[in-house]
Formats: structure tokens, C-alpha cells, sequence
């Protein structure tokens, strides 16, 4: 598909509510959508799960419909549905990613400690693992000597459980056939790996703040722990938007093109004739706006606003193109008026 195409598909879908957007883009990349995530969701089932996602967090409206799939398809990919829709608290997406070029914002896919669990003890090779919360008046001692590391914990079922009096943070993992992970941060460990996070002061840092300081300290333990490569990725991958621009704009239109040898005409004995030539232009000049108009696209600065992505240089009257950059846009918009399969 060309980069005009593109554009102007961008440009037609900011135009729809998101109901009919999500529907389009669904329906124009589920096969690619499907190599992503198999065969965990039908298009109706994954549709109905961003629309009631949506419903219950209403600012993702106004993210990006590609940033909103993709963090589902990380969802399904992973096997983990969002909190928003079975409340487990394993995933979490949100609406508080960074603005794209075009000025929306970007849903963002955070992963919960819970699912972080889950993914780890589909190793199968755990026999068990537990993260802890210590607070004030828990009775809490972890050291180390020549025997390896030991601890000893005891919750305080009348200590004050808040943001203010959580004082550590533990995971315990016992691994087969023997041996054991440990892995402990302090709150002010923990307070540090927040201030880093692009999400330190919204969503669940502020409305779950100790399932994030256990999913801190679930995180670290990974890189003990006999975890698979997708489980370290969707660690590595927490608190992002989402990157299937390849599935949503494939940059290598995957539909064939017939290649045409094409031989220059040999010279006309009567030599070169300017008017001739001018005329040739005029007509593809003539032939590159109709183009345009044909992907609904009428405004004349949008039009050299998209050429000049094409011809990598800034383009402000159809009269500066040259016969070659006529020729690369014209190619362009014929690519992008190809149907995916014909």
C-alpha cells in the first residue's frame, strides 16, 4: 500500500466514532491480526471486548484505534484478558500513552503482578510462588550468611495497611525439583523505580499502589526465575504502547504486482518538442489529482502535503514536480488503489 494511501486512510478514519473505526480496522487486518494472536478470539468476540473495554474506561475513545488493538492483541497474545473485562487484575490498558504524530494519545498495556505470576508458573518448572506486601507492625527479618539467604515473616492482622505504612516488598519462589528464588526491595526502592515510570502518577500506581510495588519486585525476581522468552518480553515490554504498525500499515504491500518491461521509444527524427513535453506533464499533473480525488482527498495543500512525503522534499505547487516525482506519486497512489489479495 502506498504512503499516500496511507495518509489518507488515517485522515478518513479520525473522521468516524470509534465504534466504526474499531470495525474497519478490524475488518481490513484481521487475517494479519490473527497471526498475532492465533486463534484465541473471533473478530465479533475481540470487537465486543474493546467496545466494552471502552465503555468502562471512556478516554480510550480518544487514543489511537490501532494503540487500543494492538494492547488487546498483547492481551490475547499473552492469554490475558484486561481487568476491565474478568476484574482479575492480571492486565491493565489504559489511556495515558504518549501523543503519535497525528495528536491522539495511545492506550498503554500494563501488565499486573498477577499476570506476571501466572506467566511465570507456566514454566512448569515451579513448585510454588508468592509475592508479599510488609507492613508497619508485620513482623519482617530477611539477612544472609554462609547458608544462603533466610526470612522470616509474620502478618500483623490489626497493622494499618496503606500507601503510607507499606515498609517492604518480597516474592518467595520455590523451583523443581529444588531450590528457591528470593528477591526483596524496600519502599524506597520501590518509590525509585515509580519516579522512573512514564505512568508514576496515574492508573493503578494510584489507585493499586501495592499491586504495583509487588508487580516491581515479581519483575526483578525474572531475571532468576525459569521463565519463557514471552514471559521476559511482556516484561520487558510493560508500561508501552504496543508496536504492530507492521500489522495495521503493512510497510511491504503484501499483494502482487505484475512487473512490465517497458523500452524507451527511440527518438523522434524531428527532434525535441517543448510543447509536446509540456503537454505530457499537464496530463500527469491532471492524472495525479484525479488520483487524489478518487481517495476522497480534494484539498490541494493535503494533496502536496502527501507528495512531499513521497518525493522526500517539501512540494508547495504541482508546477515544481518534475517528471520523475509525477512518475513516484503516480506509483504510489496506483499501489495504494490495489485491493489486499488482487
Amino acid at each position: 500500500m502506498g504512503q499516500i494511501t496511507q495518509a489518507t486512510q488515517g485522515r478518513q478514519l479520525t473522521q468516524m466514532n470509534p465504534r466504526e473505526q474499531l470495525k474497519q480496522t478490524l475488518q481490513k487486518s484481521w487475517p494479519r491480526i490473527q497471526q498475532v494472536i492465533g486463534n484465541n478470539l473471533s473478530p465479533q468476540r475481540l470487537y465486543q471486548l474493546c467496545l466494552s473495554t471502552i465503555n468502562r474506561e471512556p478516554k480510550l475513545a480518544e487514543c489511537s484505534v490501532e494503540s487500543v488493538l494492538g494492547c488487546f492483541m498483547k492481551c490475547s497474545a499473552l492469554g490475558l484478558e484486561p481487568s476491565s473485562v474478568d476484574g482479575l487484575g492480571r492486565a491493565y490498558i489504559l489511556p495515558y500513552g504518549n501523543k503519535n504524530l497525528k495528536g491522539q494519545r495511545e492506550a498503554t498495556f500494563i501488565l499486573g503482578y498477577k499476570g506476571m505470576i501466572d506467566l511465570a508458573r507456566r514454566s512448569g518448572q515451579l513448585k510454588s510462588i508468592h509475592a508479599q506486601a510488609v507492613y508497619e507492625g508485620d513482623e519482617f527479618e530477611c539477612w544472609e550468611d554462609e547458608t544462603g539467604q533466610h526470612f522470616k515473616y509474620r502478618r500483623n492482622p490489626d497493622a494499618p495497611h496503606s500507601e503510607k505504612t507499606l515498609t517492604d516488598v518480597f516474592v518467595n519462589a520455590q523451583l523443581l525439583p529444588d531450590g528457591f528464588v528470593f528477591e526483596h526491595m524496600t519502599k524506597s526502592e520501590v518509590e525509585a523505580v515509580k519516579r522512573r515510570s512514564p505512568a508514576g502518577n496515574k492508573g493503578p500506581w494510584r489507585t493499586d499502589y501495592e499491586a504495583m510495588a509487588l508487580k516491581t519486585v515479581v519483575r526483578r525476581s525474572f531475571k532468576w526465575l525459569p521463565v519463557s522468552v514471552e514471559a521476559q518480553a511482556a516484561a520487558a515490554s510493560d508500561e508501552t504502547t504496543p508496536d504492530y504498525s507492521d500489522v495495521f500499515r503493512p510497510v511491504i504491500d503484501d499483494a502482487p504486482v505484475d512487473v512490465v518491461d517497458v523500452q524507451p521509444a527511440p527518438p523522434d527524427d524531428g527532434g525535441y518538442d517543448a510543447t509536446a513535453a509540456g503537454t505530457a506533464l499537464d496530463a500527469k499533473r491532471f492524472d495525479v489529482v484525479n488520483g487524489f480525488k478518487a481517495l476522497g482527498v480534494a484539498d490541494e495543500r493535503e494533496m502536496l502535503a502527501a507528495i512531499s512525503k513521497v518525493v522526500g522534499r517539501e512540494v508547495d505547487s504541482f508546477e515544481s514536480l518534475t517528471e520523475a516525482e509525477l512518475d513516484r506519486t503516480l506509483d504510489d497512489l496506483a499501489h495504494g488503489s490495489r485491493k489486499d489479495g488482487e
